[in-house]
């Protein structure tokens, strides 16, 4: 328990101290949860009658007050120290505030938006200062900030960057933001209520306040009013307090309730540990009640001297690099555009980015200054105009890349433009590449290189540098999705999700068209291989995916049937994906060995049946359920291993989602599930997603053998950090791993004596820190052409730095006796069950 300065027992301490001093008495023998029994004993014996003084009495119904908050608290600590394990935490976190998969991918994407000192402006804010500075710094402290601006000014962008600020100041410890999407079209309160307790929860580690527990056990859902206690109980459990960021509060359909939840957080006593910063439009339904709150919210406004400052510095800097203007070299003229270019942005960066594109391909003064005079007037408009120009004869090459861009399908921006070239002449297909994609949507997309080549069966050498391509700003996409470009003169870019389905399907299915037209042979080391381009190898790929999950939209569109060569990849690779499974007969074999053998037979139709005929979910008790789940069994030339164990090692993530969907199956009992999916998965372009999987149902960032007295050697994070996979180690950080963790000795999971790991190495790297691991990792991948080695590792340090990690002690000489350092594997016991 916290007992550190401001914890909840010095809190109690001085509530304590406080009543002594009002009714008389001596707490000096006695430590602060003495003191909470004694007073809270003693008030039974007292009436407020009894105290003549009005202003007493106050005093001691507002002390009285808080140290029942304080002994909730504390008891509530405690019982969660004492009563709950950390799987039963998580068990309980994930049920209650489940996981929006969407909501860590949204803040890596605004983060990623970021330009070079485009965020500077509000760290000078004295407001912002006072504000991140730690609680108990009484005088100057601010709990309640709102930043405001107009569309396309750079809030969100800026959202991600305070977050990132305040969580390294603090080691992600009591940091939790939410970004609301007017695309949910919900109310987000209890979404984002939910979303920041996950957070708090976990970075605790684990902290479950009462009413989570009980919500759990009752089954029913929490109210907006328990929420909020449950913020108010976990914020005490953080020693320097609470840091929540809300982005985009106007978008949240209605407005009403979250910004009273938000004056509420912001305002009343209980939440004094809770700082509080929100971003918004300059809507009335928004700020009108924020106004109103007086001098208990600090509004900053966008328009202001600071970003002024801050935007002129980034024209300048931009302008200066325009060969134009280096040619043209006229100091004059230089700071004519400057001051034209910032006054009319009106704080808008994003607005300045996009004219300062179009600045590029401008040749003199002349043609620069007409440009200045018809400048748009807002966001939208610019990105109109810049449609509007684009080239007839590109316009379906760009409308199919922005398409695709949105589907979020494409691995690589080199796989993008050969996705778009089946509307262009063969004789011109040769000039269009990523140069052209880049010179045709100019400031609409962002490209950057990849630091590691992007997954594929096949055994490629001697390939380029891949690049990643995603649109430059989220606005882009609110645009291109809006009503107003339909009506407008870019309509031919109108994008919605049917559109961009279509073109999808399109685009996979024309070039599954040409697939093994003029085939080309590879020697490789495991003999002749179909060596495909990495275009066909994706239009094959999703053309699968398509065939089991998109099956409606592909029959009831004529032009794809139709396409050349479509329908006959069809009938012959996939002659079977029209059927439909019927259940005859009642097998007589128990639920794990049925599944088992559908599992194997690859008949995920007939397992989605079986389950739902005996109603897993409802009818199955728990007990009986659990058994189908985790008995264990032997195959043939397998390792020992349950039915989920079993489709992990075999990469069936289709059928776990089955289990988890139809069967309520869980992971919180397959202690090796992560290590496993990472051995498997770790040449896979859907390792993540199934990594979220796994963790969302259930499996634990910090497993324990579940039939050993040991600990494992090494977490699940200390081989993402070995494997040097940035994505793999940020989930985990977020659902809770300990950043510190190392250890000597300890079990290997069972998937380390499989081909592609080295037992020395796994052996090292537990009695190393995160830190370390980091700076000497050397996966096989790290070798290949063009990665970036160093930018690698730095981006995996400062991730890990951010979350708390702590360097390693310098003037301890590690030892390198390895009796030591003890590692073990699992015993394998040879069950019977076989097939």
């Amino acid at each position: 328990m916290d007992t550190e300065r401001n914890g909840p027992l010095e809190e109690a301490n001085r509530a304590i101290v406080e009543l002594l001093d009002l009714v008389g008495g001596d707490a000096s023998t006695n430590n602060p949860l003495d003191g909470v029994r004694m007073i809270i004993g003693n008030f039974r014996k007292v009436t407020l009658t009894e105290v003549n003084w009005t202003l007493k009495r106050d005093k001691i119904n507002d002390a009285r007050r808080r140290l029942e908050i304080q002994k909730s608290i504390v008891q509530t600590a405690l019982s969660t120290t004492v009563g709950i394990k950390d799987m039963e935490r998580k068990r309980i976190i994930d049920h209650c505030l489940p996981l929006i998969p969407a909501m860590p991918e949204i803040h890596r994407d605004r983060k990623d938006q970021l330009e070079p000192e485009t965020c500077n402006w509000v760290f000078r804010e004295q407001k912002f200062q006072n504000w991140l500075a730690p609680h108990d710094i009484s005088e100057t402290h601010c709990r309640f900030i709102c930043i405001h601006g107009i569309p396309g000014a750079g809030k969100t962008v800026l959202a991600s960057s305070i977050i990132e600020t305040v969580a390294k100041r603090y080691a992600s410890r009591g940091v939790a933001y939410y970004y609301c999407l007017y695309s949910r079209g919900q109310d987000e309160t209890i979404p984002f209520l939910k979303w920041i307790l996950r957070l708090l929860c976990k970075q605790g580690p684990f902290i479950v306040p009462k009413l989570l527990e009980d919500a759990y056990e009752t089954e029913e859902p929490l109210s907006v009013d328990e929420l909020l206690q449950c913020l108010e109980a976990v914020s005490q459990h953080y020693r320097n307090g609470v840091y929540i960021i809300v982005d985009a509060v106007d978008e949240s359909k209605p407005r009403e309730n979250l910004v009273n939840i938000l004056s509420r957080i912001g305002t009343e006593e209980r939440f004094r540990k809770v700082s509080l910063l929100m971003t918004s439009r300059e809507e009335n339904e928004v700020m009108e009640p924020i106004r109103q709150l007086d001098k208990a919210c600090t509004c900053i406004s966008m328009s202001n001297k600071n970003v002024c400052i801050d935007l002129k510095r980034y024209v300048h800097e931009r302008l200066i690099k325009i060969p134009v203007f280096n040619r043209l070299d006229d100091e004059d003229f230089l700071e004519e555009v400057e001051n034209s270019l910032t006054l009319k942005a009106n704080g808008m960066f994003r607005w300045a980015v996009c004219q300062l594109d179009v600045l590029r391909s401008k040749r003199d003064q002349e043609s620069i200054r007409n440009a200045l005079q018809t400048l748009p007037r807002d966001i939208f408009e610019t990105y109109e105009r810049i449609l509007v120009e684009i080239k007839d004869e590109e316009k379906e090459f760009a409308r199919t890349a922005l398409a695709l861009i949105c589907s979020h399908t494409m691995e690589s921006a080199e796989d993008l433009v050969n996705a778009c070239l089946f509307c262009i002449p063969y004789r011109l297909i040769h000039t269009y590449d990523l140069g052209a994609l880049k010179d045709i949507l100019g400031s609409l997309i962002s490209t950057s290189k990849m630091s590691r080549m992007p997954p594929t069966v096949f055994n490629r050498r001697e390939e380029d540098q891949f690049h990643r391509c995603n649109l430059a700003h989220y606005t882009v996409k609110e645009y291109l999705f809006s009503p107003e470009i339909a009506k407008g003169k870019a309509k031919f870019f109108a994008l919605s999700d049917r559109v961009v389905g279509n073109i999808d399907l399109t685009v996979i299915f024309t070039g599954l068209g040409h697939f093994g037209n003029q085939p080309q042979i590879a020697q490789s080391h495991r003999g002749r291989l179909l060596l495909m381009t990495r275009y066909q190898e994706y239009c094959l790929k999703m053309t699968q995916e398509a065939l089991v999950s998109r099956r409606a939209d592909i029959m009831h569109n004529d032009d794809l049937i139709k396409t050349r060569g479509t329908l006959r990849v069809v009938q012959n690779e996939f002659p079977t994906w029209l059927s439909l499974w019927t259940w005859e007969t009642r097998p007589a074999e128990t639920h794990t060995g049925i599944l088992l053998n559908l599992a194997t037979l690859r008949w995920r139709d007939l397992a989605k049946k079986y389950l739902d005929i005996h109603d897993f979910k409802k009818k199955v008790n728990n007990k009986q359920r659990q058994r189908t789940w985790t008995e264990k069994f032997k195959l043939r030339a397998k390792p020992i291993g349950t039915l989920l164990g079993h489709c992990l090692r075999q990469r069936q993530f289709d059928f776990l989602r089955i289990f988890v969907e139809h069967g309520r199956a869980s992971f919180q009992h397959e202690p090796e599930a992560l290590y496993t999916a990472m051995h498997v998965l770790r040449h896979e372009g859907k390792a993540l997603e199934n990594l979220e999987f796994l963790l969302r149902n259930g499996a634990d960032p910090n497993p324990t053998p579940s039939d050993q007295a040991e600990e494992f050697a090494f977490t699940p994070l200390q081989l993402a950090v070995y494997m040097l996979e940035y994505d793999w180690i940020e989930l985990l950080l977020d659902e809770g791993a300990d950043v510190n963790w190392t250890r000597t000795g300890g079990v290997l999971p069972s998937c380390a004596s499989e081909p592609g790991f080295e037992p020395e190495s796994l052996g090292e790297i537990s009695r190393r820190t995160c830190l370390e691991i980091c700076s000497y990792a050397q996966p096989s991948w790290l070798s290949e052409a063009g990665v970036d080695e160093v930018n690698i590792r730095n981006s995996i340090r400062e991730l890990l730095q951010r979350h708390g990690a702590e360097e390693p002690c310098q003037d301890i000489e590690m030892q390198d006796d390895s009796d030591l350092y003890e590692v073990h594997y699992i015993p394998t016991v040879d069950l019977t069950g076989a097939l």
